[in-house]
């Protein structure tokens, strides 16, 4: 059985190298988030709180509140999550995901 702690840090860098990186070239893991000040998942796309989930059941409710929890500022609170031979997901509020489906 995979550890949680591995497969969730394997999840993060593959979001970041799968989707942020070409976006976001500074984009990195933050080691820190365990015992620093800053729990985001991931640093270097400003203006966004990324936690990322790597679990087969995610808890919808919990993830949320904790992205909320680890916004800096005005970051977006984002969850990214998957399960096995899935892709991945975002979730973010609602007002956010029409301003910018009306932006585009």
């Amino acid at each position: 059985m995979t550890n949680s702690r591995a497969k969730g840090a394997k999840g993060e860098r593959e979001f970041i190298a799968r989707h942020l990186v070409a976006r976001w070239p500074e984009a990195a893991r933050n080691y820190g988030q365990v015992s620093g000040e800053d729990k985001r998942d991931c640093l270097g796309v400003d203006g966004l709180a990324i936690q990322v989930k790597r679990v087969e059941r995610l808890e919808l409710w919990p993830a949320i509140a904790q992205a909320q929890r680890d916004a800096i500022g005005a970051d977006v609170p984002i969850v990214a999550f998957r399960r096995n031979r899935s892709s991945w997901k975002v979730i973010v509020d609602a007002d956010v995901f029409f301003d910018l489906w009306a932006a585009r």
